[in-house]
């Protein structure tokens, strides 16, 4: 009997749901201690203003650590994170990929460094690879849903934050200790080595880390070029137009190396500690479909040249904490200076320099052990120097100044209910040659609860009212934004003055639960958005590419994320689980109905885990519905599903962890709608990954 696709995903959505109603019911009536095998629970957040655990946060959170860390590690952070839950990626090759969390991209997702900006140039074009790298990371934690009220106005969709060893926060237990790693990809021909070692005494702690990665042409199973792509082209061919070569079997232009490390040094004590390092991030990638076209009388076979990347970023970092005896328990320090330029290549020749200079600075003051209320408050200045020279320079040189206050509060009420209570203001200045200032405020507010009916239930809600200011782009811009290909004009290049404030209203409910034979987690939200900005298609074109302008609706985003493992089998001779989970989001423009561009579809999986020893064995199906409501302009995007497996060995005494993992392996034609290169740049084909990681 064939079923068709509707009837497929409510069959799958019913699995899913009887899945994770078993999962509560059986939580329900096991009260035993917590599995053993998953502690993720327990994995401390630094970007919480405590420093809590995921479950004592009413923010949806997560965690990538550990072996899970090692294995998923890919070329860039936005393909490292795009499997995990609620988030996907802006892909535009192996390098130059951004995550995207719950539909939103660019400066709405922020990407920190041990919880300070990465203060490059990816938010701002999504061909600019992000500069902070994953492969020395202790751990990556992602906070879904506004995290505007720590870390800015601008992080409206949710943020990253890459977490280091760099600067130590404690001694060292030995006098030396590190940790080298390796790994392959067949499909995108990545060799990647990494290697750190911390030294010193209990007092006085320095660490060096290196690491380098080369990618070849990404293999891709079939055409560059989507097959709905194609179709629209073949008209055109049949109107007389001009033919175009499709590339098959692999995506040009897509090769990368990329290098870097730090040097640190820390001193610890009794009352906290304080660092300073310098590192450094150079890469040199290619950007797929985007090509510089010559001018007339020039040789024919020199008449497209691809355009290629030259990223470089230094960077230093302070971090100090000192704890008192008084009201105030300790303060935490962090201060970052940042030194990026990117400049893209037409063949020998540097077409755009993209230059950016910043400080980052934050005080967190945290106080405690007063009636049950602990908290922290502190300030914020940020400054971020911006310009940009040649052909692609769409938006003009700009200052982009923040100041802030802000505090967060907890309250045990009872044994099973705890308030949290957050609150930011923010002031903002943008100023740009011969353009206008923009000087205005932003206060964004919150209130979350935590009932823990049961040791092993909890239901956690956060409700935020935030206030994000435009940015220089949406202001400013006025130009051909060539990486997507689009002539970009902001509000104020259109005469139009400054874009209002968007005034955003966001409600997660999550409902948790764990024993010892089941892990679950359920979020639902729902986000109502006022002069939501939006880069929307006019319908003209200039430079011969389609015009697009700033402008401003009110629009609803609501989703649901949910996961659950339940154990198997548990004996001496092994243990098996399995994982099911999904994710979705819709969002439309609340007064036309219209749909929000680059929103992912509803993708839902299951894995099986089987582990034996020091062996470990897992295999997955996630499957990408189509995506058919689109944005104005937007293509459909076909549904793919993707078969990953592992295998791995684990040693502890020396730490060791060997793995190979297959991803992909049926070889799909998998296209990432949040992409906007979706048409021209699929994800990778079957590949098969090697690593090796040793801890000493």
């Amino acid at each position: 009997m064939k079923i068709s696709k509707s009837h497929g995903r409510w069959l799958t959505g019913a699995a899913l749901g009887a899945a994770m109603f078993g999962a509560v019911n059986a939580s329900a009536q096991q009260t035993d201690s917590p599995d053993t095998h998953h502690d993720i629970d327990e994995i401390i957040v630094s970007a919480s203003a405590l420093e809590k655990s995921i479950r004592q946060l009413a923010q949806p959170t997560s965690v990538l650590d550990g072996d899970a860390l090692a294995t998923k590690q890919s070329a860039s952070l936005g393909e490292t994170l795009s499997a995990e839950l609620g988030v996907s990626s802006s892909y535009f090759g192996p390098v130059a990929s951004r995550p995207v969390i719950r539909g939103q991209f660019g400066e709405r997702v922020r990407v920190l460094a041990n919880s300070l900006d990465s203060m490059d140039a990816s938010a701002l074009s999504e061909d600019h690879a992000v500069a902070v790298d994953g492969l020395v990371a202790r751990q990556i934690e992602i906070v879904r849903g506004p995290a505007t009220l720590l870390y800015g106005s601008g992080a409206a969709g949710g943020l990253v934050n890459v977490v280091d060893d760099r600067i130590r926060q404690e001694s060292l237990e030995r006098t030396a200790a590190g940790a080298v790693s390796f790994g392959t990809d067949s499909a995108t021909g990545k060799q990647s080595g990494a290697g750190k070692v911390a030294f010193g005494s209990s007092t006085v702690a320095a660490h060096l880390d290196f690491y380098r990665r080369s990618t070849d042409d990404v293999r891709i199973p079939g055409f560059a070029e989507s097959a709905t792509l194609r179709a629209m082209e073949e008209e055109e061919e049949e109107e007389g137009e001009e033919e175009h070569e499709e590339a098959f079997g692999i995506v040009e232009n897509t090769s990368s190396t990329t290098e870097g490390g730090a040097a640190a040094v820390s001193f610890t004590g009794e009352k906290g500690f304080i660092g300073l390092s310098y590192s450094l991030h150079d890469s040199e990638y290619g950007i797929p479909g985007h090509e510089h076209e010559h001018e007339e009388g020039e040789p024919e076979e020199e008449e497209e040249e691809s355009v290629r990347v030259d990223l470089e970023q230094s960077r230093f970092d302070l971090r100090g904490e000192y704890q008192f005896d008084g009201p105030i328990d300790s303060a935490l320090v962090r201060i970052a200076r940042n030194d990026y330029e990117h400049r893209e290549l037409e063949g020998a020749e540097v077409g755009t320099v993209f230059d950016t200079t910043g400080t980052d600075a934050r005080l967190e003051l945290r106080h405690g052990g007063r009636g049950g209320l602990e908290g922290a408050f502190g300030g914020q200045y940020k400054s971020i120097d911006f310009e940009a020279a040649g052909e692609e320079a769409f938006v003009p040189p700009s200052e982009t100044v923040q100041a802030s206050l802000f505090a967060f509060e907890e309250l045990p009420i009872t044994d099973t209910w705890t308030l949290q209570g957050s609150a930011r203001v923010e002031w903002q200045t943008i100023e740009s040659p011969s353009q206008s200032k923009y000087d205005d405020s932003a206060f964004g507010v919150s209130i979350g609860a935590i009932w823990a009916f049961t040791d092993t239930l909890s239901l956690a809600a956060n409700l935020v009212h935030s206030e994000r200011h435009p940015n220089a782009t949406e202001l400013y811009a006025d130009g051909p934004h060539l990486a997507v290909g689009r002539f970009e004009r902001g509000s104020v290049t259109l005469g139009n003055g400054f874009l209002d404030k968007e005034l955003s209203t966001n409600l997660d409910l999550t409902f948790r639960g764990s024993s010892d034979k089941v892990e679950f987690s359920v979020t639902g939200f729902i986000n109502e958005v006022d002069d939501y900005i939006l880069l929307s298609a006019t319908g003209d074109t200039e430079d011969g590419l389609p015009v697009f302008e700033y402008g401003q609706k009110d629009v609803r985003i609501l989703g649901l994320e949910a996961e659950a493992r339940v154990e198997l089998l548990d004996t001496s001779n092994g243990h098996l689980h399995t994982r099911v989970f999904t994710d979705l989001v819709h969002a439309e423009e609340k007064n036309s109905g219209e749909y929000l561009p680059r929103i992912p579809p509803l993708r839902y999986g299951v894995s099986l885990h089987y582990t034996l020893d020091r062996i470990s064995a897992m295999v997955e199906a996630a499957f990408h519905d189509g995506q058919d409501k689109t944005g104005p302009g937007e293509l459909t995007t076909d549904d793919y599903t993707m078969l990953n497996a592992e295998l791995s060995y684990t040693l502890d005494n020396p730490r060791l962890l060997a793995f190979v993992r297959g991803t992909n392996l049926s070889d799909e034609d998998a296209r990432q709608h949040t992409s906007p290169l979706k048409d021209i740049v699929p994800l990778p084909g079957r590949s098969v990954k090697f690593g090796l990681r040793y801890d000493f």
